[in-house]
């Protein structure tokens, strides 16, 4: 069986809200950054990653499963051949291989850029900053 590589920059990340569900068994392998191509977003509590940017994005990969690998598919709304609404499945380059990641195919604002390029920091402040401004 070949192996195959997710490698996830949202709420896929260890610590975040859909990582326990989804790759909780799954094997990490490490984090990078990306080269400076990619513009990550904030779309309310979960990201979504744009090609052809110029930020670093800070990404997770794990060796998965076909299982956990369909999990992923189902959460992130791919539908392989299809019409996707949210994101497209692509390969990127990883420091273990090549792994697939999901792209988000609307047009976003840049208002909703999230500039570090680091979803779970960028979650971690505004948290933060809820938490202090509410006490």
């Amino acid at each position: 069986m070949d192996k195959k590589l997710v490698s996830v920059y949202g709420s896929l990340r260890q610590g975040l809200h859909n990582h326990k569900y989804h790759l909780e068994n799954a094997t990490y392998l490490g984090t990078f950054s990306t080269e400076p191509e990619y513009t990550l977003h904030s779309l309310g509590s979960f990201p979504g990653l744009k090609e052809n940017g110029n930020t670093s994005i800070v990404m997770e990969v794990y060796e998965v499963t076909d299982e956990e690998d369909r999990g992923i598919e189902r959460l992130e709304g791919y539908n392989k051949g299809g019409n996707n609404t949210f994101y497209d499945k692509k390969e990127i380059q990883t420091p273990w291989g090549l792994a697939s990641t999901y792209i988000y195919v609307s047009s976003l604002p840049s208002s909703t850029i999230v500039e570090s390029g680091d979803w779970k920091e960028f979650k971690n402040n505004v948290l933060d900053y809820y938490s202090v401004s509410n006490n």
